[in-house]
């Protein structure tokens, strides 16, 4: 039987609330980025606890909310909205296996709040077991640990509804069922569905368990255990992540500011890169690999012909690797003799072709190997999990094998003494490992875990040089720390693959894995050979990626579904010596943001928002990404000549057009025919002069202009500086070089500094001061400056800025009056046909009737129609109203005749009348959304009003009709403003207007 759930403190709960206080949370046992949250609190209300962690100077704060009256959930909040939320349901948020059935906590029956620990005890769907769960909170984070008691599960599990987060990022490679992780990787990944069944520290896939969201929420489940993770499958709208052991569950949830510092949080517990296992020059130059150019047909002959294709033209990498098929068996570790004759031979041409020279090896020995039987006679393999007595065996991509047991010493020895000696044999120079150091089918050695064989296959690698290729190495924090390149799973060869080498880059880079290659160019999936396109493609995306990894040779490959030569163009070759040359220019860029990773952890490839984190648009875009802060790489992934180019906020430079941008903007049907790599500078990051220089294309003007600041702000009359700064990005001197700037008709703009220079050099500026004035009746509302530079005799530039004429207070003239009923003095402007208000005011509406008003007086007939724009309106109160307003006499409404038209600042239009002449208004029309503009009618038939409301001024839509019987002679008309303060004391509202007429209908 369930026990009843009891009543937290019931005989009081009406009346009271009751709240523990805790001065700190010292026994988290994870490192917390800011200090211990201060006074955490513990609330009890009527059917639900709130637990309280304050802001502090580096966290924002947050609560965490359980039910007391239904099944355990957790709602996490920030500033009083839902960032994370537990699913409901049948679901269940803590969910557990039991006898091959799910199962889930239900009603909280107990709980405590003790030593800085909020303790919670539930029944469960399953009579006699409960849960208990633990909640440890610090200032930006919280540990969930949790265990069933009465029952012996075999999984335990979180659930979350992905709605209440946003969207959701992290995971790593993810397998989907539309083809995941060789042809899928959804971004965000709630765009499509994950369903991961073998989700742990043995996988040959690059994961961790960390997820993080766009609600700037994040969960780490700490384990060491298999998990089958699922996000939503079958389009169910939830995240459950479960692990396969009756351990109790770990979990922390990070409630951050911005994705980035859930990121830097997660960094923070499993460490940083404290070097690259990578150089400059494999940074700089990609590494060929014979693989998917021959995939196992391949021999000697034919590696020095694929080499000696490469050197002519002019194809350049610093390493040329022999991947799978030269061993005379696998586990060998010996060159097959007859498809290698002379290794050694081999070895010496490639390095006279100016490679290095690689080799594939992997930990896995074939039953069939000469070295099988060996193996296991001396115990150098794993043990079978099921039967310790016997070698582990497992199936892979090439046969059968056992798996070299690193953790055993001899056995290491035994295999690296091989390695070295095959290396020092034939001049090989470094190795891709390729391959698991664990299976689950396995059995750790005594005193390791599963988690162990991370480290141990990260510390056997790192004494080998992995030629830019690294090594699949995950969930262990030595993995994070090693800085091994990481090289994507084999992709397809299609355009679904060209895509997924993005998004997974993203996702690999954002789970602690910073130095990521795609997969190799054009892909390695062992489908027919890449299409023209597709190979230029992508290799176009990786030359805007940390490193390349070639393999298909833009000269001609093999296709291995065929067995037929597939012979590219020249222009293949071309355009990717292109992308090769790209990428070595941008290499001293790179080198920085490498240096910048170690000191930091944050990734070199990163989604936008994790630069622009309030540029909402950027949380969907799945086919751009930052390369460090100056780089917007967007290169196209379809098989289009153009595409949708998203810029979020800044200053961006366009490498192929030559031409300065501002942000926020999406650049529609931007050209990107298959010679153009789509990529942005932002010209105020660091490192933005050695981006811009070596992405700048040559049909790119030599120079730009930059009007700075980006959008200044005046008032009539008021004079302000601007510069133009001219930048030669070419490598020759610009000649008779000359800055001009443009302003609108009766606008000043006087040159304060020089504005010429015979010459400039290559990176020289030329930085001019102007003084810029608008007339004192110029318009308010936003004007272009458009800044120019001309040189070698005629070449010109341009930029633009918007400047924007603000309305300040003055006075208005006639016919028009004023009239203010808030008592807080009201001011107001005029510019021709423009108005401008500022007001206090409690309320417009029926209970209290507070307005600033322009008005004209006697104006309204019996037959009329008032109109006006309201341009734009700025309150604190979302309810602040501006609008339209007609009356017999509107300094006294209880004359009779009142009707108001407004738009309030955030709950759309209201339509207001006066319907028995006591000067209240008493009727109401209106809802819908605030837009600006917005033009605004009201139209007078004697006693009847009818309003209107229109985003264009062409298409009116109707607000409301009401008789006014009180409506006599001839009234007034204006426009009106109250600041709708009563909740917000003191603040005001500023609404400016134009276009306001009064016709006879």
């Amino acid at each position: 039987m369930r026990a009843h759930p009891r009543r937290l403190g019931a005989s009081l709960a009406a009346a009271l609330t009751l709240t523990l206080a805790w001065p700190g949370t010292e026994s988290f046992v994870q490192p917390a980025r800011a200090d211990s949250a201060p006074q955490t609190t513990v609330t009890e209300a009527a059917d639900a606890l709130t637990l309280s962690v304050p802001a502090t100077p580096t966290s924002l704060g947050y609560t965490v909310e359980v039910p007391t009256d239904g099944a355990l959930a957790l709602t996490t909040e920030r500033a009083g909205t839902p960032v994370l939320t537990t699913a409901g349901g049948d679901t269940g948020a803590l969910r557990f296996r039991s006898g091959g059935a799910w199962q889930h906590a239900t009603d909280v029956t107990d709980w405590s709040w003790k030593d800085g620990v909020l303790t919670l005890t539930a029944d469960s769907t399953l009579d006699g077991a409960t849960v208990e769960a633990r909640v440890t909170p610090a200032a930006d984070r919280y540990q969930l640990d949790w265990n069933v008691a009465g029952t012996e599960p075999d999984r335990l599990g979180l659930a979350y509804d992905l709605a209440s987060a946003g969207h959701w990022y992290g995971h790593g490679e993810a397998e989907t069922p539309q083809g995941g992780p060789g042809t899928d990787q959804p971004w965000p990944l709630d765009s499509g569905e994950v369903e991961h069944p073998s989700f742990g520290p043995a996988s040959y896939h690059m994961i961790d368990p960390f997820w993080y969201t766009a609600s700037s929420a994040g969960l780490r489940v700490d384990t060491d255990h298999v998990m089958d993770v699922a996000i939503n499958e079958g389009k169910d709208g939830l995240g459950r992540f479960d692990v396969e052991s009756a351990d109790p569950y770990k979990a922390t949830v990070f409630v951050e500011s911005t994705p980035l510092e859930v990121y830097r949080d997660y960094v923070g517990i499993v460490g940083k890169p404290k070097k690259s296992d990578a150089t400059y020059e494999q940074y700089a130059k990609p590494v060929w690999n014979s693989w998917a150019q021959f995939y196992t047909n391949i021999d000697q002959q034919k590696l020095l012909d694929y080499a000696t294709d490469l050197k002519d033209n002019g194809l350049d990498g610093h390493a040329l690797q022999l991947d799978d098929k030269w061993e005379s068996n696998y586990g060998n570790l010996t060159f097959d003799s007859k498809a290698y004759p002379d290794p050694k031979g081999m070895s010496k041409k490639i390095h006279d072709l100016g490679f290095d020279f690689g080799l594939w090896t992997t930990l896995w020995i074939n039953l069939d190997s000469d070295n099988y039987k060996f193996a296991v006679d001396k115990g150098y393999l794993l043990k079978d999990a099921a039967d310790t007595a016997k070698p582990c065996t497992v199936t892979w991509w090439n046969g059968t094998a056992g798996i070299i047991d690193l953790a055993n010493p001899d056995a290491k020895a035994w295999y690296v003494g091989r390695i070295k000696t095959l290396m020092s044999d034939y001049d090989i120079d470094g190795l891709k490992f390729d391959t698991r150091f664990f299976d689950d089918k396995c059995a750790p050695r005594d005193g390791y875990k599963p988690t162990d064989y991370q480290r141990l296959g990260t510390e056997l690698a790192d004494e080998f040089d992995l030629q830019g290729v690294g090594i699949r190495v995950h969930w262990d924090s030595t993995a994070h720390q090693a800085g091994f390149v990481t090289r994507q799973v084999d992709k397809g060869t299609g355009w679904d693959s060209v895509r997924a080498s993005v998004s997974q880059n993203l996702a690999i880079s954002t789970i602690g894995y910073p130095f990521v290659t795609t997969d190799m160019i054009g892909g390695s999936g062992g489908q027919p050979a890449p299409e023209k396109d597709v190979l230029i493609r992508s290799a176009q995306v990786a030359s805007l990626m940390p490193l390349m990894y070639s393999s298909t040779s833009p000269v001609d490959t093999n296709d291995v579904t065929t067995g037929q030569k597939v012979v590219y163009d020249q222009e293949t070759i071309d355009l990717y010596r292109a992308a090769i040359k790209r990428h070595e220019r941008l290499a001293p860029y790179i080198w920085d943001q490498v240096q910048q990773t170690l000191k930091t952890g944050d990734p070199i490839v990163r989604p936008l928002f994790f630069d622009f984190p309030k540029d909402k648009a950027g949380y969907t875009v799945s086919d751009e990404w930052m390369l460090g802060p100056a780089v917007l790489a967007a290169p196209q992934v379809a098989d289009k000549a153009t595409r949708t180019v998203h810029l979020p906020p800044g200053t961006w430079y366009d490498v192929n057009q030559g031409t300065v941008i501002r942000g926020p903007k999406d650049l529609k049907g931007y050209g990107a025919p298959l010679g153009v790599t789509p990529a942005f500078v932002n010209l105020k990051a660091p490192g933005a002069d050695k981006a811009l220089r070596a992405l700048r294309s040559d049909d790119a003007p030599a120079a730009s202009v930059l009007l700075a600041p980006d959008a200044p702000e005046t008032g009539n009359g008021q004079a302000f500086e601007i510069t133009t700064t001219a930048t030669n990005w070419g490598l020759q001197p610009l000649k008779r070089v000359t800055a001009a700037l443009a302003a609108p008709d009766g606008w000043r703009a006087k040159a304060t500094t020089a504005a010429t220079a015979a010459s400039l050099a290559a990176g020289a500026t030329l930085t001019t001061k102007w003084t810029v004035a608008p007339p004192v009746d110029a318009r308010w509302g936003s004007h272009t400056l458009t800044g120019t530079v001309t040189y070698n005799g005629g070449t010109k530039v341009s930029d633009r800025v918007p400047v924007t004429v603000k309305p300040e207070p003055g006075t208005v003239s006639a016919p028009y009056l004023t009239a203010d009923t808030t008592g807080g003095d009201a001011q107001f402007a005029q510019a021709g046909d423009q108005f401008a208000i500022w007001a206090d005011g409690q309320d417009l509406s029926g209970w209290k009737d507070e307005k600033a008003a322009v008005y004209e007086s006697g104006v309204v007939g019996e037959m009329a129609t008032v109109r006006a724009r309201l341009v734009s309106q700025d309150s604190v109160s979302p309810a602040g109203k501006a609008g339209i307003a007609v009356a017999n006499d509107l300094t006294a409404p209880e004359k009779g005749g009142y009707a108001v038209l407004v738009m309030t600042e955030k709950y759309g239009l209201e339509f207001m009348t006066d319907s028995d002449g006591d000067g209240k208004l008493d009727t109401w029309a209106g809802g819908g959304q605030t837009y600006h503009p917005a033009h605004l009618k009201l139209v007078r038939d004697g006693t009847t009003y009818t309003a209107y409301a229109s985003k264009d001024g062409t298409t009116w839509s109707t607000v409301g009709s009401a008789t006014v019987a009180s409506a006599s002679g001839t009234g007034d008309a204006g426009v009106v403003a109250s600041a709708v303060n009563l909740n917000y004391p003191g603040e005001r509202i500023q609404a400016v207007f134009d276009d306001f007429t009064v016709t006879a209908s």
